[in-house]
């Protein structure tokens, strides 16, 4: 009679996660740019002109149709609020700006 061969019982391998390597992205280095007087004033006459022309309008619109830098646009509106030439309306979530 033959004898039958066992197969050995295996030990489970406790599969480990490979490391995530992160690769560190190259670029230019981060270049601080001074907000001018001149380049904010310069804007708020934008912000004004648009308000004029446009009506009432979100940051975001406001943002889009002048061709500034965001910051920028929004420094001109706080130029033009703290002098008191603007309102700013509230419409259900929205809020928009407009001239006083």
């Amino acid at each position: 009679m033959a004898k039958k061969k066992v197969a050995a019982k295996s030990t489970p391998v406790k599969k480990t996660p490979a490391k995530k390597t992160t690769k560190k992205k190259i670029g230019a280095p981060k270049v601080t740019v001074l907000l001018s007087n001149d380049d904010i004033g310069h804007t708020a006459g934008q912000v004004w002109q648009t308000l004029s022309d446009g009506g009432n309008q979100t940051a975001a619109a406001l943002k889009k149709e002048i061709d500034a830098p965001g910051d920028v646009v929004m420094a001109a509106v706080g130029w033009l609020a703290r002098e008191e030439k603007l309102d700013f309306v509230t419409e259900g979530r929205a809020v928009k700006i407009g001239l006083r």
